[in-house]
C-alpha cells in the first residue's frame, strides 16, 4: 500500500499529539517536522524516531514530496500557512481555530477550492468515545425532544505567550475553549443556531512570566437553536485543577452526562505525588483523576485516521474546512453580543 506523506508544522503541545496520532496509522509516514523552536523539535523527532533534521522554514518543508501536512501553530499563522501548503499541492489538517476570523478562513476555504484539495479541520472532541456515545443515545431517540444543554471547558490557561495577546490569537477563552462546545454541541444536537448572548470577561489579567492578557479569560454564552433548544456554554481560562470537558444534554425522556477528565475510571490519592494525571494540572498530592490515554480519550488518533481515510478514499470529511467556517462565523457573532450586550441573530 502507498504511504500517505505527511509533514508537521509546529513542535508544541498539539504537534506532539499529531504525531501520536499519524504513528498508530500504519499507512502514514512521518517525513519532517518544520519549526523555529528547532530543540524542541528535535525532541519531538526523537520521541517519535522521525527521521532528518528540523526544517526552520515551513516552505522548504512543502517543497518535499508530501500529501499533506498538519498545521499546528499559532493563530495568526493559519491563513498564510495553509494557504501556501494548498497552493504548494497538499491537503491540510488545521487544529482549530480555522483561523483568527472568517475573513481569513474565507480565503483559505477559497484557495481550497481553487487547488482542488482538502481542508481537514481538527475538532478532536467530535471523535472522542465518550461524546460519540452521547451522540449514539440521542440519535436512537433516549432523551426524546433536547430542550436543554450545556458545554464547559476549563483550565488555568494556556502555556504558551501567544495565546493572551488579540493580535496573535484572535480572542481569548472563546475562541480556544468555546470554539470546542459550540462545534459539539451542534454536532450533538444536529440543528443549527439562529442567534446567540454572551459576556466576556477578564479576571486575570496578569499572566507572570506569559505577559498581560489583553483577551478575555472568562465566558458565559447562551445558543438558541432553531428547534427551540437553550443551550449554555461556560469557558475558563482561571480555574485551578487541571484540564476538565463537560456536556450535560437534557430531553423530555431523559439526560446524558460525559465528563471524561472527572468521571475517569481512576481515582487516585497521593501524599507524595506523582508525574502526570491530566493536560494542565498543577499537581498530583492529594485526590486526583488521571485520564488513562489522554490522546485517544480526547479523539485525535481518532480523527486522524479519519483524516487520511478521506484522503485515501475521496470521501467527505466529517469536520471539513466549511464546518470550521461555520463555528467561525458563530464565535464572531458571539463576540459582537459581548459588545452590544444583546441578543444576536445569525
Amino acid at each position: 500500500m502507498k504511504k500517505i506523506k505527511v509533514g508537521i508544522i509546529g513542535s508544541g503541545f498539539i504537534a506532539d499529539y499529531h504525531c501520536f496520532a499519524y504513528k498508530q496509522i500504519p499507512s502514514v509516514e512521518i517525513v519532517g517536522i518544520s519549526s523555529l523552536l528547532v530543540e524542541q523539535a528535535k525532541d519531538l523527532m526523537k520521541k517519535y524516531d522521525i527521521l532528518g533534521e528540523p526544517i526552520e522554514n515551513y516552505n522548504d518543508l512543502l517543497k518535499m514530496d508530501l500529501d499533506a501536512v498538519s498545521i499546528c501553530i499559532p493563530n495568526n499563522l493559519h491563513k498564510e500557512v495553509a494557504i501556501a501548503a494548498l497552493n504548494s499541492g497538499k491537503h491540510v489538517m488545521i487544529e482549530k481555530p480555522l483561523a483568527r476570523t472568517v475573513k481569513e478562513g474565507e480565503e483559505i476555504i477559497s484557495t481550497a477550492k481553487n487547488r482542488g484539495k482538502y481542508v481537514f479541520y481538527c475538532e478532536n472532541n467530535i471523535y472522542a468515545p465518550a461524546f460519540k456515545k452521547m451522540k449514539q443515545i440521542i440519535k436512537e431517540g433516549g432523551l426524546g425532544k433536547i430542550y436543554k444543554a450545556r458545554g464547559k471547558e476549563q483550565h488555568s490557561g494556556p502555556h504558551s505567550a501567544w495565546f493572551y495577546k488579540k493580535e496573535n490569537s484572535g480572542g481569548g477563552a472563546l475562541i480556544d475553549l468555546g470554539i470546542h462546545d459550540i462545534a459539539c454541541l451542534i454536532w450533538l444536537l444536529e440543528d443549527e443556531i439562529k442567534s446567540v448572548f454572551c459576556q466576556i470577561t477578564t479576571i486575570q489579567p496578569d499572566r507572570g512570566e506569559f505577559g498581560i492578557c489583553d483577551v478575555e479569560d472568562n465566558v458565559m454564552g447562551i445558543l438558541y437553536f432553531k428547534n427551540g433548544a437553550q443551550v449554555s456554554i461556560e469557558e475558563s481560562w482561571t480555574a485551578p485543577g487541571g484540564y476538565s470537558i463537560l456536556f450535560e444534554i437534557y430531553g423530555t425522556k431523559g439526560q446524558v452526562i460525559a465528563d471524561p477528565c472527572r468521571m475517569t475510571p481512576i481515582v487516585a490519592y497521593s501524599e507524595k505525588g506523582y508525574g502526570y494525571s491530566v493536560e494542565k494540572a498543577g499537581g498530583t498530592i492529594g485526590w486526583t483523576y488521571p485520564v488513562p490515554d489522554e490522546a485517544w480519550t480526547f479523539g485525535y488518533p481518532q480523527e486522524m485516521k479519519h483524516f487520511i481515510e478521506c484522503i485515501e478514499t475521496g470521501k467527505k470529511a466529517q469536520t471539513d474546512g466549511r464546518f470550521g467556517l461555520k463555528i467561525l462565523k458563530i464565535v464572531e457573532l458571539m463576540y459582537k453580543s459581548a459588545i452590544s450586550n444583546k441578543i444576536e441573530e445569525l
